[in-house]
Protein backbone atom coordinates (compact mmCIF):
# COMPACT_ATOMS: atom_id res chain seq x y z
CA UNK A 1 0.00 0.00 0.00
CA UNK A 2 2.80 2.43 0.24
CA UNK A 3 4.73 1.36 -2.90
CA UNK A 4 0.99 2.38 -3.97
CA UNK A 5 0.22 5.36 -2.19
CA UNK A 6 3.68 7.09 -2.05
CA UNK A 7 7.08 5.40 -3.88
CA UNK A 8 4.78 5.45 -7.18
CA UNK A 9 3.29 9.04 -7.29
CA UNK A 10 6.73 10.45 -6.45
CA UNK A 11 8.79 8.39 -9.20
CA UNK A 12 5.86 9.65 -11.75
CA UNK A 13 5.18 13.15 -10.47
CA UNK A 14 8.58 14.73 -8.60
CA UNK A 15 10.51 17.41 -10.52
CA UNK A 16 13.64 15.68 -8.39
CA UNK A 17 16.39 15.89 -10.97
CA UNK A 18 18.13 12.77 -10.22
CA UNK A 19 14.56 10.54 -10.67
CA UNK A 20 13.52 12.56 -13.44
CA UNK A 21 16.54 11.56 -15.39
CA UNK A 22 15.95 7.89 -14.28
CA UNK A 23 11.94 8.23 -15.26
CA UNK A 24 12.65 9.62 -18.74
CA UNK A 25 15.50 7.03 -19.75
CA UNK A 26 12.87 4.34 -18.55
CA UNK A 27 10.01 5.72 -20.79
CA UNK A 28 12.18 6.26 -23.37
CA UNK A 29 13.87 3.00 -23.47
CA UNK A 30 10.80 1.22 -23.42
CA UNK A 31 9.44 3.24 -25.82
CA UNK A 32 12.16 2.44 -28.54
CA UNK A 33 11.53 -0.95 -28.80
CA UNK A 34 8.82 -2.16 -31.00
CA UNK A 35 7.45 -5.40 -28.50
CA UNK A 36 8.44 -3.75 -25.27
CA UNK A 37 6.46 -0.74 -25.18
CA UNK A 38 4.19 -2.06 -22.38
CA UNK A 39 6.51 -1.89 -20.15
CA UNK A 40 5.83 1.82 -20.30
CA UNK A 41 2.17 2.13 -20.93
CA UNK A 42 0.89 -0.23 -18.84
CA UNK A 43 2.57 1.67 -15.49
CA UNK A 44 2.68 5.07 -16.49
CA UNK A 45 -0.01 7.55 -17.70
CA UNK A 46 -0.32 8.52 -21.43
CA UNK A 47 0.18 12.30 -20.55
CA UNK A 48 3.65 11.45 -18.91
CA UNK A 49 5.01 9.31 -21.87
CA UNK A 50 3.78 11.99 -24.47
CA UNK A 51 5.47 14.70 -22.33
CA UNK A 52 8.87 12.52 -22.98
CA UNK A 53 8.49 11.70 -26.57
CA UNK A 54 8.41 15.09 -27.65
CA UNK A 55 12.24 14.67 -28.29
CA UNK A 56 11.71 12.16 -30.47
CA UNK A 57 9.25 14.36 -32.47
CA UNK A 58 11.22 17.25 -32.46
CA UNK A 59 14.31 15.36 -33.80
CA UNK A 60 12.03 13.81 -36.41
CA UNK A 61 10.73 17.83 -37.22
CA UNK A 62 14.67 19.07 -37.46
CA UNK A 63 15.28 16.20 -39.97
CA UNK A 64 12.40 16.99 -42.42
CA UNK A 65 13.79 17.64 -45.94
CA UNK A 66 17.28 17.05 -45.17
CA UNK A 67 19.58 14.84 -47.71
CA UNK A 68 22.72 14.03 -48.97
CA UNK A 69 25.04 16.69 -50.98
CA UNK A 70 28.26 15.71 -51.89
CA UNK A 71 29.75 18.75 -53.93
CA UNK A 72 32.17 20.46 -52.61
CA UNK A 73 30.60 23.91 -50.78
CA UNK A 74 31.23 27.23 -51.70
CA UNK A 75 33.21 26.23 -55.23
CA UNK A 76 35.97 24.56 -52.89
CA UNK A 77 38.01 21.41 -53.95
CA UNK A 78 40.00 18.88 -52.28
CA UNK A 79 43.94 19.28 -52.63
CA UNK A 80 45.57 16.87 -54.59
CA UNK A 81 47.33 14.35 -52.23
CA UNK A 82 51.02 14.13 -51.96
CA UNK A 83 52.69 11.33 -54.05
CA UNK A 84 52.86 8.27 -51.87
CA UNK A 85 56.07 6.17 -53.03
CA UNK A 86 56.34 3.02 -50.84
CA UNK A 87 53.85 -0.04 -49.38
CA UNK A 88 54.30 1.56 -46.12
CA UNK A 89 53.03 4.71 -46.84
CA UNK A 90 50.30 3.89 -48.78
CA UNK A 91 49.35 1.76 -45.48
CA UNK A 92 49.24 4.65 -43.18
CA UNK A 93 47.86 6.98 -45.80
CA UNK A 94 45.19 4.31 -46.75
CA UNK A 95 44.67 3.77 -42.93
CA UNK A 96 45.07 7.28 -41.36
CA UNK A 97 42.87 6.64 -38.10
CA UNK A 98 45.49 4.36 -36.83
CA UNK A 99 48.13 5.28 -34.15
CA UNK A 100 51.06 5.05 -36.22
CA UNK A 101 53.73 4.83 -33.41
CA UNK A 102 51.01 2.58 -31.22
CA UNK A 103 50.94 0.04 -34.35
CA UNK A 104 54.85 0.19 -35.37
CA UNK A 105 55.40 -0.92 -31.27
CA UNK A 106 52.81 -3.44 -32.10
CA UNK A 107 54.62 -5.02 -35.10
CA UNK A 108 57.89 -4.74 -33.40
CA UNK A 109 56.81 -6.80 -31.01
CA UNK A 110 54.68 -9.31 -33.55
CA UNK A 111 57.02 -9.18 -36.88
CA UNK A 112 54.90 -12.21 -38.11
CA UNK A 113 52.31 -9.90 -39.38
CA UNK A 114 55.03 -7.69 -41.23
CA UNK A 115 56.50 -10.68 -43.01
CA UNK A 116 54.47 -10.07 -46.41
CA UNK A 117 54.41 -6.61 -46.16
CA UNK A 118 52.18 -3.69 -45.28
CA UNK A 119 50.18 -4.56 -48.31
CA UNK A 120 49.43 -7.97 -47.30
CA UNK A 121 48.84 -7.18 -43.34
CA UNK A 122 46.45 -9.61 -41.71
CA UNK A 123 45.56 -9.21 -38.18
CA UNK A 124 42.82 -10.40 -36.33
CA UNK A 125 42.93 -9.96 -32.65
CA UNK A 126 39.10 -10.40 -31.25
CA UNK A 127 37.80 -12.99 -29.30
CA UNK A 128 34.33 -13.59 -27.73
CA UNK A 129 31.47 -11.77 -28.73
CA UNK A 130 31.03 -10.46 -25.04
CA UNK A 131 34.44 -9.62 -24.04
CA UNK A 132 35.70 -6.13 -23.41
CA UNK A 133 38.88 -4.22 -22.48
CA UNK A 134 40.80 -5.57 -24.95
CA UNK A 135 44.87 -4.73 -24.33
CA UNK A 136 46.21 -5.28 -27.75
CA UNK A 137 48.55 -2.35 -27.59
CA UNK A 138 47.44 -0.33 -30.99
CA UNK A 139 45.12 2.44 -30.61
CA UNK A 140 43.19 4.45 -32.82
CA UNK A 141 44.26 8.07 -33.39
CA UNK A 142 40.16 8.66 -31.56
CA UNK A 143 41.87 6.43 -28.47
CA UNK A 144 40.07 3.52 -29.53
CA UNK A 145 41.69 0.03 -29.19
CA UNK A 146 41.99 -1.49 -32.85
CA UNK A 147 41.37 -5.46 -33.01
CA UNK A 148 41.96 -6.37 -36.72
CA UNK A 149 43.83 -4.79 -39.70
CA UNK A 150 43.16 -6.01 -43.07
CA UNK A 151 45.01 -4.86 -45.88
CA UNK A 152 43.39 -6.60 -48.49
CA UNK A 153 39.87 -5.63 -48.17
CA UNK A 154 40.85 -2.38 -46.62
CA UNK A 155 38.90 -3.17 -42.70
CA UNK A 156 39.96 -1.97 -39.81
CA UNK A 157 37.90 -2.90 -36.30
CA UNK A 158 38.21 -1.26 -32.98
CA UNK A 159 36.81 -1.57 -29.57
CA UNK A 160 34.34 0.60 -28.63
CA UNK A 161 33.77 1.00 -24.93
CA UNK A 162 32.25 3.93 -23.20
CA UNK A 163 29.25 5.23 -20.42
CA UNK A 164 26.63 6.75 -22.11
CA UNK A 165 22.97 7.53 -20.33
CA UNK A 166 23.18 7.75 -16.45
CA UNK A 167 27.16 6.49 -16.27
CA UNK A 168 25.52 2.65 -17.65
CA UNK A 169 28.18 1.82 -20.00
CA UNK A 170 28.24 -0.06 -23.12
CA UNK A 171 30.32 -2.36 -25.70
CA UNK A 172 30.98 -2.41 -29.36
CA UNK A 173 32.74 -2.40 -31.96
CA UNK A 174 33.38 -0.17 -34.79
CA UNK A 175 34.34 -1.20 -38.92
CA UNK A 176 36.16 1.27 -40.78
CA UNK A 177 35.71 0.01 -44.53
CA UNK A 178 38.82 1.43 -47.29
CA UNK A 179 37.07 0.07 -50.39
CA UNK A 180 33.70 1.57 -50.35
CA UNK A 181 33.07 -0.47 -54.03
CA UNK A 182 33.08 -3.40 -51.64
CA UNK A 183 30.04 -2.43 -50.04
CA UNK A 184 26.65 -4.23 -51.27
CA UNK A 185 23.48 -5.12 -49.69
CA UNK A 186 23.13 -8.15 -49.38
CA UNK A 187 19.84 -10.13 -49.64
CA UNK A 188 18.54 -13.41 -47.40
CA UNK A 189 17.61 -16.59 -49.55
CA UNK A 190 14.00 -16.27 -48.69
CA UNK A 191 13.50 -12.62 -49.34
CA UNK A 192 9.72 -11.88 -48.90
CA UNK A 193 9.09 -14.92 -47.33
CA UNK A 194 11.86 -15.87 -44.62
CA UNK A 195 14.95 -14.11 -43.43
CA UNK A 196 18.28 -15.59 -42.74
CA UNK A 197 20.63 -15.04 -40.31
CA UNK A 198 23.40 -11.73 -41.27
CA UNK A 199 25.78 -15.10 -41.18
CA UNK A 200 24.54 -17.21 -43.81
CA UNK A 201 24.47 -13.79 -45.60
CA UNK A 202 27.90 -13.17 -44.99
CA UNK A 203 28.77 -16.69 -46.21
CA UNK A 204 26.11 -16.61 -49.12
CA UNK A 205 27.81 -13.29 -50.75
CA UNK A 206 31.42 -14.96 -49.83
CA UNK A 207 31.72 -11.73 -47.78
CA UNK A 208 34.47 -10.23 -44.94
CA UNK A 209 32.53 -8.42 -43.42
CA UNK A 210 28.61 -7.85 -42.40
CA UNK A 211 26.00 -5.74 -40.25
CA UNK A 212 22.33 -5.81 -39.85
CA UNK A 213 20.35 -3.29 -42.04
CA UNK A 214 16.47 -3.19 -42.98
CA UNK A 215 13.68 -3.40 -40.67
CA UNK A 216 11.33 -6.02 -41.18
CA UNK A 217 7.23 -6.96 -40.63
CA UNK A 218 7.22 -8.74 -36.94
CA UNK A 219 4.04 -8.84 -35.90
CA UNK A 220 4.01 -9.50 -31.91
CA UNK A 221 7.36 -10.62 -32.39
CA UNK A 222 7.01 -13.53 -34.52
CA UNK A 223 8.46 -11.95 -37.73
CA UNK A 224 10.33 -14.64 -39.70
CA UNK A 225 12.80 -11.64 -40.86
CA UNK A 226 12.38 -12.15 -44.27
CA UNK A 227 9.84 -9.03 -45.00
CA UNK A 228 11.87 -6.18 -45.10
CA UNK A 229 10.21 -2.52 -44.14
CA UNK A 230 10.90 0.15 -46.77
CA UNK A 231 12.96 0.74 -49.25
CA UNK A 232 15.03 -2.27 -50.84
CA UNK A 233 17.83 -1.99 -53.58
CA UNK A 234 20.76 -5.01 -53.87
CA UNK A 235 23.26 -4.28 -56.68
CA UNK A 236 21.30 -2.03 -58.89
CA UNK A 237 17.63 -4.15 -58.72
CA UNK A 238 15.17 -2.53 -56.65
CA UNK A 239 13.35 -5.07 -54.45
CA UNK A 240 10.28 -2.73 -53.00
CA UNK A 241 9.45 0.44 -52.91
CA UNK A 242 9.93 3.20 -49.86
CA UNK A 243 7.68 4.08 -47.32
CA UNK A 244 8.48 7.95 -46.52
CA UNK A 245 6.77 8.97 -43.87
CA UNK A 246 10.11 10.45 -42.41
CA UNK A 247 11.93 7.65 -42.76
CA UNK A 248 15.35 7.81 -44.73
CA UNK A 249 16.80 5.95 -47.81
CA UNK A 250 20.29 4.84 -47.24
CA UNK A 251 22.76 3.70 -49.50
CA UNK A 252 25.09 4.01 -52.17
CA UNK A 253 25.23 5.38 -55.38
CA UNK A 254 27.17 4.35 -58.43
CA UNK A 255 30.42 6.70 -57.21
CA UNK A 256 30.38 4.59 -54.36
CA UNK A 257 29.02 7.91 -52.19
CA UNK A 258 26.68 7.15 -49.06
CA UNK A 259 23.50 9.11 -50.22
CA UNK A 260 21.32 9.83 -46.80
CA UNK A 261 17.51 11.41 -47.62
CA UNK A 262 13.72 10.61 -48.89
CA UNK A 263 14.92 10.59 -52.63
CA UNK A 264 11.62 10.58 -55.25
CA UNK A 265 14.41 9.53 -57.67
CA UNK A 266 16.28 6.18 -56.58
CA UNK A 267 17.94 5.30 -60.46
CA UNK A 268 21.11 7.07 -59.05
CA UNK A 269 21.46 4.36 -55.99
CA UNK A 270 23.21 0.85 -56.46
CA UNK A 271 22.41 -0.78 -52.97
CA UNK A 272 20.29 1.18 -50.49
CA UNK A 273 17.38 0.04 -47.70
CA UNK A 274 15.38 2.31 -45.64
CA UNK A 275 15.29 3.74 -41.99
CA UNK A 276 15.83 6.31 -39.92
CA UNK A 277 17.00 8.75 -38.28
CA UNK A 278 19.30 10.39 -40.07
CA UNK A 279 22.51 10.98 -37.63
CA UNK A 280 24.58 13.35 -40.06
CA UNK A 281 23.70 15.04 -42.87
CA UNK A 282 26.78 16.83 -44.74
CA UNK A 283 28.36 17.00 -41.96
CA UNK A 284 25.94 18.44 -39.87
CA UNK A 285 25.20 16.31 -36.55
CA UNK A 286 20.99 16.23 -37.02
CA UNK A 287 20.77 14.67 -33.38
CA UNK A 288 22.79 16.40 -31.38
CA UNK A 289 21.46 18.23 -28.45
CA UNK A 290 17.61 16.26 -28.69
CA UNK A 291 17.95 14.67 -25.14
CA UNK A 292 17.44 11.42 -25.56
CA UNK A 293 19.09 9.40 -23.49
CA UNK A 294 17.43 5.90 -24.12
CA UNK A 295 19.69 2.66 -24.31
CA UNK A 296 19.27 0.06 -26.99
CA UNK A 297 21.16 -2.46 -28.94
CA UNK A 298 22.04 -0.14 -32.11
CA UNK A 299 23.20 -0.75 -35.72
CA UNK A 300 24.14 2.50 -37.69
CA UNK A 301 26.60 3.62 -40.85
CA UNK A 302 28.11 6.13 -42.32
CA UNK A 303 30.90 7.51 -44.22
CA UNK A 304 33.70 10.30 -44.02
CA UNK A 305 34.45 12.89 -46.73
CA UNK A 306 37.66 10.15 -47.67
CA UNK A 307 34.96 7.52 -48.73
CA UNK A 308 35.48 6.00 -45.78
CA UNK A 309 32.49 3.56 -44.73
CA UNK A 310 32.02 3.35 -40.64
CA UNK A 311 29.69 0.96 -39.28
CA UNK A 312 28.95 0.57 -35.84
CA UNK A 313 27.35 -2.01 -33.35
CA UNK A 314 26.63 -1.79 -30.28
CA UNK A 315 25.55 -4.18 -27.96
CA UNK A 316 22.86 -3.97 -25.44
CA UNK A 317 20.29 -5.46 -22.99
CA UNK A 318 22.91 -7.09 -21.75
CA UNK A 319 25.49 -7.51 -18.57
CA UNK A 320 28.29 -6.56 -20.26
CA UNK A 321 26.82 -3.78 -22.70
CA UNK A 322 23.70 -2.00 -21.09
CA UNK A 323 23.05 0.12 -25.21
CA UNK A 324 23.91 3.31 -25.99
CA UNK A 325 21.62 6.47 -27.25
CA UNK A 326 21.15 7.59 -31.03
CA UNK A 327 22.75 10.76 -29.53
CA UNK A 328 25.88 9.09 -28.47
CA UNK A 329 25.94 7.28 -32.00
CA UNK A 330 25.86 10.25 -33.78
CA UNK A 331 28.79 11.60 -31.76
CA UNK A 332 31.18 8.58 -32.57
CA UNK A 333 30.15 8.91 -36.18
CA UNK A 334 31.14 12.55 -35.70
CA UNK A 335 34.64 11.78 -34.07
CA UNK A 336 35.17 9.04 -37.17
CA UNK A 337 34.81 12.13 -39.36
CA UNK A 338 31.46 11.06 -40.72
CA UNK A 339 29.93 13.14 -43.43
CA UNK A 340 26.46 11.31 -43.81
CA UNK A 341 25.32 8.86 -41.46
CA UNK A 342 22.00 7.08 -40.33
CA UNK A 343 20.80 4.81 -38.17
CA UNK A 344 19.92 1.18 -38.79
CA UNK A 345 17.20 -1.48 -37.68
CA UNK A 346 18.74 -1.91 -33.76
CA UNK A 347 17.17 -3.98 -30.50
CA UNK A 348 17.48 -7.56 -30.95
CA UNK A 349 18.40 -7.57 -34.76
CA UNK A 350 21.94 -5.62 -34.26
CA UNK A 351 25.14 -7.88 -34.91
CA UNK A 352 28.17 -8.02 -36.59
CA UNK A 353 29.88 -11.01 -38.69
CA UNK A 354 33.53 -10.42 -39.43
CA UNK A 355 36.25 -13.26 -40.64
CA UNK A 356 33.65 -16.25 -40.37
CA UNK A 357 31.92 -15.28 -36.99
CA UNK A 358 29.68 -13.15 -34.52
CA UNK A 359 32.12 -10.70 -33.38
CA UNK A 360 29.18 -8.44 -31.27
CA UNK A 361 26.55 -10.62 -29.12
CA UNK A 362 22.82 -10.03 -30.23
CA UNK A 363 20.57 -10.05 -27.45
CA UNK A 364 17.34 -12.21 -28.03
CA UNK A 365 14.84 -14.37 -25.90
CA UNK A 366 16.24 -16.55 -27.10
CA UNK A 367 19.37 -16.25 -26.48
CA UNK A 368 20.57 -16.98 -30.25
CA UNK A 369 23.93 -16.73 -30.73
CA UNK A 370 23.55 -15.68 -34.31
CA UNK A 371 20.79 -12.79 -33.20
CA UNK A 372 17.76 -13.39 -35.26
CA UNK A 373 16.43 -13.49 -39.29
CA UNK A 374 16.96 -10.80 -41.17
CA UNK A 375 16.09 -9.45 -44.46
CA UNK A 376 19.48 -8.25 -45.74
CA UNK A 377 22.39 -6.48 -44.74
CA UNK A 378 25.43 -4.28 -45.46
CA UNK A 379 28.23 -6.47 -46.98
CA UNK A 380 31.66 -6.07 -47.44
CA UNK A 381 33.30 -8.52 -50.37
Amino acid sequence: MICLTVVYPFLLYTPNDFVTRWREWYIETAMGTMTHQWLATWFIPEDIINEVMLKRYLMNQRQEGAASAWSEPDGQTTPDAAPVSTPKEEFYKTFSELDRDSFEAFLEQNPEYIADGYENINIDLIGEATKRDYQTGIKTVQGDTVLAVNAEYGILIAELRGEDSLGMEYAGKLALCKKPERVIVGTCAGLFSYGSFVMDMVRDYDAMLGINASGFADYEGNGTGGLPYGFLKSEGKQLQGAVGNGWKIIGFDEEDHLQVGAFSDTSHLRDAVEFHPALIINGENMVAGTGMNEQQPRTAIGQAKDKTVIMLVVDGRQFHSFGISIERCGEIMESYGAYQASMLDGGSSSVMVYNGREITSPTTLSQNAEGRTLPDAFLVR
